[in-house]
């Protein structure tokens, strides 16, 4: 259900419509509008991801690139949040899958998230967001599509099945599919949370 600021006009739709026109003919001003328009939903999404300003900066960037070669193609059937969200959420899962584990000494010198938090129960949740998030990127695609939707764009069923044009119930059994998988990839992982935090 849309928020009431999220409402859709008929007047910001067609500035929309105009704005993707003019940056699909290589209008890098339109194209500016858009981005500036669009940064924080992406942001959003890598952030969901990967939990770091940083990198959710630099996926964006990957991001807006993306859409920017993509945009003489798209069709304005679809909304472009919606397209958007798909490229957003496609290449979080890229990056995921690409992506190697790495500690630096800043992450190690970061404090618990309180003091009463064991910092083994935070280095521990800690593996476990890294266990699924590449657990997630190695489904199978329309696995992954769905899922990373819902996780990561947090996206709710009827936009999933808008952005990815399929039916609901489509999204219901890819998501019931993906979390299956998920639960069998990650069974002593997830276990293991259940029983610490039981």
């Amino acid at each position: 259900m849309a928020r009431p600021d999220e409402a859709p006009s008929i007047e910001g739709d067609a500035e929309e419509r105009r704005l993707i026109d003019r940056s699909a003919a290589g209008d890098q001003e339109a194209f500016r509008q858009l981005v500036i328009r669009y940064h924080r939903l992406v942001i959003n999404v890598a952030y969901r991801a990967f939990g770091e300003l940083s990198l959710s900066e630099d996926l964006a960037q990957e991001v807006f690139i993306k859409v920017y070669r993509a945009l003489p193609g798209y069709r304005h059937e679809k909304p472009f949040k919606h397209w958007l969200h798909r490229v957003a959420a496609n290449a979080v899962t890229d990056a995921l899958r690409r992506r190697r584990p790495v500690v630096s000494l800043e992450d190690m010198e970061q404090p618990p998230a309180s003091r009463e938090a064991d910092p083994q129960d935070v280095a521990a949740r800690h593996d476990l967001q890294q266990a699924v998030r590449h657990a997630i990127a190695s489904l199978p695609p329309h696995y992954r599509d769905t899922i990373a939707l819902q996780a990561f764009g947090e996206l709710s069923y009827e936009e999933i099945a808008k952005t990815l044009d399929i039916p609901l119930g489509t999204v219901m059994s890819r998501l019931n599919g993906a979390k299956r998988l998920l639960r069998e990839r990650l069974g002593d992982l997830v276990r293991g949370e259940e029983a610490n935090t039981a």
